[in-house]
């Protein structure tokens, strides 16, 4: 039995590719792609750290500038306070210098008259004012505590060893008292106080006690010293007319200590070494002293005169012509062979003629002090004070007998008159 086949357009289609639900789900799903990285956070990335560590220096340095500048201002109002309480004290000085100009200019009877009616000198002014000592009558007693003055004669004290080797010979009277004498400043409550002192042994010092004041130490220096030393403040009086302070060095010192000599007369030729303000405070080498240059020593100021009269006080004063001034406290008066016959102390100004008599305390009241602390000094030989004795004028003065030996010796108990 034959076949036909159906024509061509009655072929039946070829099955479509098309899948159902249920196919869907029954086949596996295709793998997902790969996704990317994700972001990192902020905080961990450099950029952020290194901004924060810019900003952090940043801060740090405006913070030191800042303080940097805040110092600075502070400093420039400290020193504009300084410089204002500077030109404020210069202001009154200038007014002071002004008033006391004005009051010398004026006829003398009005400047006795106006003279107690000035204003104290303003703050800083430094030392107090030369005066001279009251009556034994009208000083106060002494305080129970404070060592009388003994009249009577004391024991010899030792002489001073000489533990060092001077540094120079001193072969001339100008040269003798130019290593002897010394500049003395004492930091006082009232101020710096400037005077002058001699040495009665290589680490001794005589000066006057108001020179030193309340102060616990000075600072001594001249020529021969060639450098300030420092000194502590051993003895003092001030009160009933004497006026003493012993100095002691820690290490003694390379000069020849001057000496004590008991007699002195009307008439005689004497000398004072010093270092007086008026002519100290202008020299270049004192500016330089007191700016810190501790090798520079002022120049040392000599005057001379002769004795007018010696007074027989308690102590005994020696009025003479030699002039001194503010500064010359506490140096030596010396006769014409270098030996020490007294300590300038005062000065006394003459309300009716305005005369200037030079005051000085006669060395043996000096040595009288000397030997109640037992501190060592050089007395001059009698032989020296024989020949004195003999050349003496009719109205001269002579507080110890003469008797007969040669050139300084070992220190004597020191008489009982000048």
């Amino acid at each position: 039995m034959s076949q036909t086949t159906p024509p061509a357009d009655d072929r039946p289609e070829a099955p479509r590719n098309e899948t159902t639900p249920q196919d869907d789900a029954a086949r596996p799903a295709p793998e997902a792609a790969p996704s990317a990285t994700p972001p990192l956070p902020f905080y961990r990335r450099p950029l952020f750290w290194s901004l924060l560590f810019l900003v952090l220096l940043l801060a740090l340095l405006g913070w030191h500038v800042y303080r940097q500048w805040q110092t600075a201002r502070e400093l420039e109002a400290r020193q504009q306070a300084e410089l204002a309480a500077v030109r404020e004290r210069n202001e009154a000085l200038e007014a002071y210098l002004k008033t006391l100009r004005e009051l010398l200019a004026q006829d003398p009877c009005v400047v006795r008259e106006k003279l107690p009616t000035l204003p104290p000198a303003p703050a800083g002014v430094a030392g107090p004012p030369l005066m001279l000592p009251g009556d034994p009558a009208e000083t106060p007693a002494p305080k129970k505590d404070a060592p009388a003055s003994p009249q009577p004669p004391l024991p010899p004290a030792q002489p001073p060893r000489q533990e060092v080797t001077p540094a120079a010979r001193a072969d001339s009277l100008p040269h003798l008292l130019e290593q002897g004498t010394v500049l003395v400043l004492a930091q006082q409550s009232m101020g710096l106080s400037m005077g002058s002192g001699f040495f009665i042994s290589q680490r001794h010092i005589v000066t006057n006690g108001h020179v030193v004041g309340d102060a616990a130490q000075a600072f001594v220096t001249n020529k021969a010293t060639g450098k300030v030393l420092t000194a502590r403040i051993l003895h003092r009086i001030e009160e009933g007319g004497h006026d003493v302070a012993v100095l002691e060095l820690d290490a003694p010192a390379p000069i020849t200590p001057l000496t004590f000599c008991f007699s002195v007369q009307r008439t005689e030729r004497v000398s004072a070494w010093v270092f007086p303000g008026a002519v100290t405070g202008d020299d270049p080498k004192f500016k330089a002293l007191l700016e810190g240059n501790t090798a520079s020593v002022p120049e040392v100021v000599y005057s001379d005169g002769s004795v007018n009269v010696v007074q027989e006080r308690d102590p005994a004063i020696i009025v003479h012509s030699a002039t001194v001034s503010q500064g010359n406290s506490g140096g030596p008066l010396v006769n014409q062979a270098g030996q020490v016959v007294g300590i300038n102390t005062f000065i006394k100004l003459d309300g009716e003629s305005y005369r200037q008599s030079s005051i000085a305390v006669v060395s043996s009241a000096v040595a009288r002090f000397l030997q109640q602390w037992k501190i060592p000094y050089l007395e001059a030989g009698p032989a020296a004070e024989a020949d004195k004795k003999a050349d003496k004028k009719a109205d001269g003065a002579d507080a110890r007998p003469p008797a007969a030996s040669a050139a300084p010796k070992e220190s004597r108990s020191a008489p009982a008159g000048v």
